[in-house]
């Protein structure tokens, strides 16, 4: 989720309570503390005053975008993530136990997840409930894994048309989403079926297909699977293509 529901503690909290596993983009200025602070009933000063009986934590947090500069070299990880069309994303991250700031006082303690993408300037910052066993790999996919929700919804648009309604209801807009998601799910199971035979088949090259094959009155499965053949050919030469090009490119800005 982004920074957004994950600097809601409610939230997070009832995820937490019905065994959910999450994980939840955090802005910068979030405050944490690294070590479980003590928690008491300060003392009154002087006679003048209201008494304390509000539990404070007798060290102050800090915010995770400080905590940066406090890591060492060998605290940070580079991790393979996937293949792009720009050639392999390598991500560097850091991951520590911390106690998140809730009502001022310590919460769970939780995995905060600093993560830097190679080629990207920006650092983000990342909560997770994931068990304290969770091996480094599994926590380097998790927090990429909005990127496939975000695909999804793209592939959504562009292939069944998500984006494309002029309604003035509800109802109509319900009725749209539904025909858009009942789409998704054919084309969807289509590639998982198909995927056997070609391990690289997207969504879009369904779409393509079908848009060849539905026309035709008869098609065999050594016909579809040729042009399947035939636009992963071309779609691998257009990737290695876009790979030279942005390796080149890296080369000359070192």
């Amino acid at each position: 989720m982004d920074s957004h529901y994950g600097q809601q503690p409610w939230l997070l909290d009832e995820l937490e309570s019905q065994k959910l596993l999450y994980i939840a983009d955090i802005p910068c200025n979030s405050r944490v503390w690294l070590e479980l602070p003590k928690t008491e009933i300060p003392l009154r000063k002087g006679d003048v005053g209201r008494k304390p009986t509000k539990l404070k934590a007798d060290t102050q947090p800090v915010e995770v975008r400080q905590i940066v500069s406090q890591l060492d070299q060998n605290q940070w990880h580079r991790m393979y993530i996937r293949d792009t069309e720009r050639g392999q994303l390598w991500s560097l991250l850091s991951l520590l136990r911390v106690y998140p700031v809730v009502d001022e006082l310590p919460g769970t303690q939780t995995w905060l997840i600093l993560r830097k993408d190679e080629g990207e300037k920006k650092l983000k910052y990342q909560y997770s409930n994931a068990p304290l066993d969770t091996p480094l790999e599994r926590l380097a996919e998790m927090s990429h894994s909005r990127y496939w929700m975000e695909r999804a919804i793209q592939d959504a648009k562009g292939e069944a048309g998500l984006d494309e309604y002029e309604l003035r209801s509800w109802r109509g807009w319900h009725h749209h989403m539904t025909m858009t998601i009942l789409a998704m799910l054919f084309l969807l199971e289509l590639q998982l079926d198909w995927k056997l035979k070609a391990p690289e088949l997207t969504l879009q090259d369904v779409r393509e297909i079908l848009d060849v094959i539905l026309p035709k009155r008869e098609i065999t499965a050594e016909e579809i699977l040729k042009i399947i053949e035939q636009k992963h050919k071309a779609k691998l030469s257009a990737r290695r293509s876009k790979h030279r090009k942005y390796e080149l490119g890296r080369e000359k800005r070192m």
